[in-house]
This record gives C-alpha cells, sequence and structure tokens, in this order.
C-alpha cells in the first residue's frame, strides 16, 4: 500500500509523528505520535492547504510516499460510529480522543479515517509506537509545487 503526505522539505525524513505529538490534531490528543497520511496525493495536497491561509503560497515542499507493506491492513471507523458533529471545525474533542485511544492501544499499525475535507475520501493514520512500524519505509520523496491558482486573495478572484 502506498499513502502519501505533503510537509516542509525539512521533514520530510521525519516519521516520528512529532508534530502530531507537539500540537495534537482533528484524530489525536497533543502527547500522543500519529503520522497522518492519505490515500491519494490530491487528498494530501487538499490536507495540508486548508491549514495555510489563501494569500500565501508555500514553498519548501516535498511529497512524501510512504510504502507499506500489503498484508498489513487498516483498522477502519465507520462515519456511523462517529459523532454527528465530526466534522466540524475545530473538531469536537471526542475525535482526538478516539485517535489516542486507538494509538495507545496499539491494536493496529493504521487507522482508516474519513477525510473532513473530501467528502468519501480517507486519510490513512499510522501508529509509529506499533511494532509494524518497520514495515513503512519512505519509498520516494520529490519536491512539491502548489499551483498558485489555489492561492488567491480577494482581488486576484
Amino acid at each position: 500500500m502506498k499513502v502519501y503526505r505533503i510537509a516542509k522539505t525539512q521533514h520530510t525524513n521525519d516519521i516520528s509523528g512529532i508534530g502530531a505529538r507537539i500540537y495534537g490534531g482533528r484524530w489525536n490528543l497533543k502527547g500522543s505520535s500519529i503520522i497522518y497520511t492519505s490515500e491519494s496525493i490530491s487528498l494530501a495536497t487538499v490536507e495540508y492547504l486548508v491549514h495555510v491561509p489563501l494569500s500565501i503560497v508555500p514553498t519548501n515542499l516535498s511529497l512524501i510516499t510512504l510504502q507499506i507493506l500489503n498484508e498489513i491492513t487498516p483498522k477502519e471507523i465507520p462515519v456511523s460510529d462517529l459523532p454527528r458533529n465530526w466534522r466540524e471545525y475545530p473538531a469536537p474533542s471526542r475525535l482526538a480522543e478516539l485517535g489516542t485511544s486507538w494509538a495507545r492501544s496499539n491494536e493496529s499499525l493504521l487507522l482508516r479515517v474519513p477525510s473532513v475535507v473530501v467528502e468519501r475520501e480517507f486519510n490513512i493514520l499510522i501508529n509509529p509506537s506499533h511494532p509494524d512500524m518497520k514495515h513503512v519505509t519512505i519509498s520516494q520523496v520529490e519536491s512539491y509545487i502548489a499551483d498558485k491558482r489555489l492561492f488567491r486573495s480577494e482581488r486576484n478572484c
């Protein structure tokens, strides 16, 4: 299985989940390490860009492709198991509790969760503390340049 993430170039080789551990995220509480990835490059792009102000064109980005042993299947959280307000921003704390509980349980290496940004698409969370982490490798890192048309101020529209 291949999964993708967009990151600042200086962080391309970091698959420790430290960013999520420091800042927390939709699917994890601060103090819990999780690596956020997406099933497609386009989803990874939008998942990254929703955190960037529209007036700022990000630079020094890389696309990281991670290869995961095909025999490792993700646990999945069906949308029907999520709180009714799961798509809200800021995220309901219940989501971070679910993801943190999953990571701490070491139940699986991967957790497949629905994207808030693109309906019917999925992100793959990776638990870097899981024993199967040895089956996750960075298979490719390449420079990533976002199309400038994605970043328009009001006067440019």
